[in-house]
């Protein structure tokens, strides 16, 4: 697996897996660890966004409940795979950071791979602090900013 900052690129955009519905939800019992309900699931399945602490790339178990309804998914549909992206704040050199927003892509993987992902189904891509959602100098927009990001492409 190879990663680094990555520029635009041609990329084939993939149907919105998410609608509103609860169609295509398959319960699996057991897979979670728990119940829930397919309205739960299309609520996690909507958030594609992991938080992380200052200098952090730890996982909380509310992030694993998260990229479990994920992996569910991928597993549902073979033909997708999931593209990972790091971030971190402003904070810390170039190079720090980007080594910092790949330890939190990679964290999300290996996550996914203990559930059933392998990593060829992921593409792992570090882009430091040069994507914050939020350009402000202060905790709440740092906090914003310290994340990893996941989004659906058709597998190639």
């Amino acid at each position: 697996i190879s990663i680094g900052l990555v520029g635009c690129g041609a990329k084939k955009d993939v149907e919105d897996p998410f609608a509103e519905s609860s169609e295509g939800i398959k319960s699996v019992p057991g897979f979670y660890g728990e119940h829930m309900s397919s309205e739960e699931e299309i609520g996690l399945l909507n958030r594609k966004v992991v938080y992380f602490a200052y200098d952090n790339s730890d996982l909380t178990s509310d992030d694993m409940r998260l990229l479990s309804v994920h992996a569910k998914y991928l597993l549902e549909h073979p033909k997708l795979n999931l593209r990972i992206a790091g971030h971190t704040d402003e904070r810390g050199s170039r190079a720090y950071n980007i080594a910092l927003g790949e330890r939190r892509a990679k964290a999300v993987e290996r996550f996914l791979e203990t559930k059933g992902i392998p990593s060829s189904r992921t593409v792992l891509v570090s882009y430091g602090k040069e994507q914050p959602v939020d350009a402000a100098s202060n905790e709440q927009a740092w906090a914003q900013n310290r994340r990893a990001e996941v989004e659906y492409e058709e597998a190639k």
